[in-house]
């Protein structure tokens, strides 16, 4: 194929008086800054590296979790199973009390928990690692009285 039934229109579109070559020569600018540049642009942007969190902005995110965890490890705190997995035999439970979702094994469970059902629970609550509960038990008519 010629060079002009390839680029027939865009050559078209140039005035005439021009070039081939000076046409050719401004078609192919034309391509670079079309796709040449912001291909090369994605590249710069993904090799950047991004500004790190100040100490600041950590204290500030730890700190609001560490005053809702003064929890006894010894006293039983009331939730809702909100999600289970069966495969892991993992759960994790919501509760007011405790600053995000407490994590649970299903061992603790002589059948497999469901969503929505509530539970009471002993564990560690700590702001600095993730809330775990340690001994889990369905909520029971006689597990409220005790």
């Amino acid at each position: 194929m010629e060079k002009n039934q390839i680029l027939g229109r865009a050559m078209d579109l140039l005035p005439a008086d021009w070039s081939d070559g000076a046409r050719l020569a401004v078609l192919a600018g034309a391509l670079v800054v079309c796709f040449g540049v912001p291909v090369l642009m994605m590249i710069a942007a993904f090799g950047k590296k991004r500004p790190g969190k100040t100490a600041a902005s950590k204290m500030a995110r730890i700190q609001p979790a560490a005053a809702a965890a003064d929890l006894n490890p010894e006293e039983w705190v009331a939730g809702d199973i909100v999600h289970f997995d069966r495969q892991k035999a993992v759960g994790l439970i919501r509760c007011d009390r405790v600053k995000g979702h407490v994590r649970f094994q299903a061992a603790a469970f002589k059948r497999a928990p469901r969503v929505g059902e509530k539970v009471r629970f002993k564990g560690r609550y700590g702001g600095r690692r993730k809330p775990e509960a340690v001994l889990v038990e369905p909520l029971t008519k006689a597990s409220r009285a005790g």
